[in-house]
């Protein structure tokens, strides 16, 4: 009780005073202050001196805190209208820790065990596309034209730049000149194929984004029709993608197609669905999920976040609408310590860098694993993202707010992101799970805590319609609202 009075105490001081559409309620949030809260909390409800420990009871599993569905049917201030009727998933069985966590890359033995189960293959290679002569020449023209330290800053996009990142940059085109040099002396006289180097796991570095794994060891067959893996360099937000094209391009299925769930024809199972034929598939959700499943086996805790029936048509474009090809989209989300984050369709950037900057900044997606399996359980397509470590855990069991205070924030933030939309919003499904904010100014250490995540349907007075996942994400411990963009 001394907890609850506490945390009620916080939101009383959050509410007293309705905030006004226009204010922002997102503010970059000090971990450590939120840690040094739970540990308060916590040594409060330690044992007192000499009160024997038979007299301690078991704390209440979080699932039977909370209501079994989310409901809610209401106006906004002005006029936006909110309804929906959906099933809660709390993320754990027992209690919420909370945990440190960094931004970790792969192991080169990971790499190379997780590229060896996709392509079924002991021998892989490195990608190229097969140059002749001329194209290396050119490649060596351009690698001894050295751009000055102005010019590395302006036209690189690199304005914060120091010389001793200019140095560094240097260093590395003076690396792939004597690579390119030395490949150039061994190309046949008569310009024949040279065979592709055998990989070791190794992810790309200096300026490569991504290297192609194959299984082939010459580039006689267009990397387009043959099944091959995509390895990222560390500080991209990606680590690693597989892919298995078909013969017929038009049902070749990308998870990045499949995994755009509100347009036509995609549908999300229910979880009591999960061992029933979906019509038109030859195997079950659940054997679609589990295969993908075992792909992770030993390397990392994953759970099945959600299951759709999607197809791979396009959203935009000459192909818009138009369905090649149907099957399972399944998402794969981490467990820590028992309890699981939900899946997060946005990423966390850094605010504070423009939009040139960006692009060479390190990203830190929100760790999942998107795949696209056909109809007959044929693994397609995946990713995994946003891959992280946990480095302590700052406490087991963190302590919640009531439930009713959830909803009074939510009806409060929803009021001010709607303001002046006339918009309708259906909600989609509510999530209390495990979410990660970021440490301030890191794009590199963060602190998962319970969260609870809504999702829903935008639908705008200008006939806008869209998914919007999440629509809202607010922290289960102290009710502040988080921006799923930013990342806190």
């Amino acid at each position: 009780m001394k907890r609850i009075a506490v945390l009620l105490a916080i939101i009383i001081l959050l509410c007293a005073c309705q905030p006004t559409p226009k204010q922002d309620a997102v503010k970059q949030k000090d971990t450590n202050v939120l840690i040094d809260t739970v540990k308060k909390e916590e040594q409060k409800d330690e044992q007192a001196p000499n009160q024997p420990r038979e007299s301690i009871s078991t704390p209440t599993p979080v699932k039977m805190q909370m209501p079994e569905r989310f409901q809610c049917d209401f106006e906004t201030n002005d006029g936006a209208q909110i309804t929906g009727d959906v099933p809660i998933r709390v993320l754990t069985d027992d209690a919420f820790p909370m945990l440190r966590v960094e931004r970790r890359s792969l192991s080169d033995a990971e790499r190379l065990t997780l590229a060896k189960r996709f392509l079924q293959s002991e021998n892989l290679y490195i990608y190229q596309d097969v140059l002749d002569r001329r194209s290396v020449e050119d490649m060596i023209r351009g690698l001894l034209n050295e751009p000055t330290f102005e010019e590395y800053r302006k036209d690189y996009g690199m304005s914060t730049a120091t010389t001793e990142e200019y140095e560094e940059f240097l260093a590395y085109r003076r690396e792939q000149l004597a690579y390119w040099q030395e490949y150039y002396r061994s190309i046949p006289a008569d310009d024949a194929p040279m065979p592709f180097q055998k990989w070791d796991g190794a992810a790309p570095t200096g300026e490569t984004t991504f290297t192609i794994i194959v299984t082939e060891s010459e580039g006689r067959t267009n990397i387009a029709f043959q099944p091959h893996v995509l390895v990222f360099r560390d500080d991209r937000g990606r680590a690693i993608e597989y892919t298995n094209p078909q013969s017929d391009r038009t049902k070749n299925a990308n998870a990045f197609g499949f995994n755009i769930t509100d347009k036509p024809g995609v549908e999300r199972i229910e979880q009591e669905d999960y061992d029933i034929l979906h019509d038109g598939a030859t195997v079950t959700p659940r054997a679609a999920a589990e295969t993908i499943l075992s792909y992770f086996d030993g390397l990392v805790d994953l759970c099945v976040d959600d299951i759709y029936w999607s197809n791979n048509a396009d959203t935009d474009g000459d192909g818009a609408g138009v369905v090649g090809a149907y099957g399972y989209l399944v998402r794969l989300t981490p467990v820590y310590d028992g309890s699981a984050a939900p899946y997060i369709n946005v990423y966390g950037i850094h605010p504070d860098r423009d939009e040139k900057e960006l692009q060479y900044a390190p990203e830190w997606n929100y760790e999942c694993v998107i795949a696209a399996v056909s109809t007959e359980g044929t693994p397609l397509s995946l990713a995994w993202y946003g891959t992280s470590k946990v480095t302590e855990t700052t406490s087991e069991s963190t302590p919640l707010l009531p439930f009713d205070e959830i909803m009074r924030l939510f009806e409060q933030q929803v009021n001010r992101q709607l303001y002046g939309s006339g918009a309708k919003v259906q909600i989609t499904g509510v999530k209390l799970g495990l979410f990660r904010i970021r440490e301030k100014n890191s794009m590199e250490t963060g602190l998962m805590v319970p969260a609870w995540i809504f999702g829903g349907t935008y639908y705008g007075a200008d006939g806008d319609h869209r998914e919007l996942s999440p629509l809202l994400v607010i922290n289960a411990i102290d009710g502040s609202i988080i921006d799923a963009n930013k990342g806190y």
